[in-house]
């Protein structure tokens, strides 16, 4: 296929199946410290939704239709780079359920050796991330369709942004982004291409450049 993704470490797909049920509708006695919405509240979904069946006290593992490892790009690296990434691991993003309203997103870190789900997500946006996730080679330009992609999941903090990060397998491939479906009312960098188009990560990163510098020569208490 002309676009992967990477195999994630056993113990972190472990550590997301034991994880998530605390974070879901009658699960266990939640964990969760804050919640935020973009308009409603959605629904939760439940265990059952994201596919762990009950077995006596046991359940199931969840049906994960897609995983991509998950990468983050500091404000600093974003106005200085040089038309080359070099963004931090952030561990993996996994994906629970498979359909609306009943798919959640998951982040697994690695800390002090142990991997952990620190965050769930869900709502609508979640759903469409998780189909655009799997339909990556339908973007491709046409000059890069015998190419082949990694696919991996890239923020940056600073500038409110998430894009799917196609790098190339091959040597002298050519890197592509896509950004990720956002809310209509979401607040971002006046970027040139829209979700859902793929761009070439040089063009990415030279739009990228100005904004990460303005933001870090603004005054302590304004901009990131």
């Amino acid at each position: 296929m002309p676009v992967s993704t990477a195999i994630p470490p056993v113990a972190s797909k472990t550590a997301f199946s034991n994880g998530l049920p605390a974070f879901l509708s009658g699960g266990v006695p939640s964990t969760v410290v804050s919640e935020k919405y973009v308009g409603g509240a959605p629904k939760i979904p439940t265990a059952a939704d994201v596919g762990m069946i009950a077995s006596g006290q046991v359940l199931s593992p969840p049906n994960i239709p897609a995983v991509i490892e998950s990468f983050v790009l500091s404000l600093e690296n974003a106005a200085n780079n040089t038309g080359l990434l070099s963004p931090a691991r952030a561990g993996w993003t996994f994906f629970a359920g498979g359909t609306n309203d009943k798919t959640v997103l998951g982040r697994v870190v690695h800390r002090k050796h142990v991997w952990k789900l620190v965050a769930v997500y869900y709502g609508e946006l979640v759903f469409q991330k998780l189909e655009a996730s799997q339909h990556l080679d339908s973007l491709l330009p046409a000059q890069f369709q015998q190419a082949s992609y990694e696919s991996r999941l890239l923020a940056i903090p600073g500038l409110n942004l998430e894009v799917f990060w196609l790098s190339a397998t091959k040597p002298g491939g050519v890197d592509l982004v896509v950004r990720t479906p956002t809310a209509p009312t979401k607040v971002g960098p006046p970027l040139f291409f829209p979700p859902g188009k793929a761009l070439e990560l040089q063009s990415f990163l030279a739009q990228i450049r100005p904004l990460a510098s303005a933001l870090l020569s603004m005054p302590a208490g304004y901009g990131a």
